[in-house]
C-alpha cells in the first residue's frame, strides 16, 4: 500500500521529534507498509558519523522487533533500485539516499510517504505526504 523512507523512521525513534506522534500513527494504521532497504544502511551512516546517537546493538534489535510487531515489510534490495536511482539523480538532482526511496518506491510500485518535499517533482513517482496518508488510512 506504501513505501516509507527514513524520515519516517526518525520521528518514530526520537519522541522530541516534532512528526514522532504522526509516525507513530503511520507505523501503526498504514497496512500494508514497506520500508526502503536502503533506510537501514542510512540509518548506519547516521549513527557513525554521529548526527544521531542510540545504544548499539539494542536499537537495532528494538527497530526490528518495531517492525516486525507491525507488520512492516523491509523491500529485498535489487540491482533495478541503482540503476533507477542513477537515473532519478541525473534527472532530478536527488541525493543518493532520496534517490534509493524513490527508485525503490517506483520499482516496487509503491506510492513513497515522506516529509522530504523533493519528492513531489519526480513525474513517475507516487509521492504523498504524512498527513496525506493519514487522512486516507484514518
Amino acid at each position: 500500500m506504501a513505501l516509507i523512507e527514513t524520515d519516517i523512521i526518525l520521528a518514530l525513534i526520537s519522541i522530541t521529534d516534532r512528526h514522532h506522534n504522526d509516525a507513530v500513527k503511520i507505523i501503526k494504521k498504514v497496512k500494508p507498509l514497506k520500508l526502503s532497504p536502503y533506510t537501514i544502511i542510512e540509518l548506519d551512516l547516521l549513527i557513525i558519523s554521529g548526527k544521531i546517537e542510540v545504544k548499539m546493538p539494542v536499537f537495532y534489535e528494538n527497530l526490528m522487533e518495531t517492525l516486525r510487531y507491525y507488520n512492516v515489510e523491509i523491500v529485498k534490495p535489487s540491482p533495478k533500485h541503482l540503476v533507477k536511482g542513477w537515473k532519478l539523480r541525473e534527472k532530478y538532482g536527488l541525493t543518493y539516499f532520496d534517490s534509493l526511496h524513490a527508485s525503490t518506491a517506483i520499482i516496487e510500485n509503491e506510492p513513497l510517504i515522506s516529509y522530504d518535499k523533493s519528492y513531489q517533482n519526480i513525474e513517475e513517482l507516487r509521492y504523498i505526504t504524512p498527513q496525506e496518508a493519514l487522512e486516507k488510512y484514518m
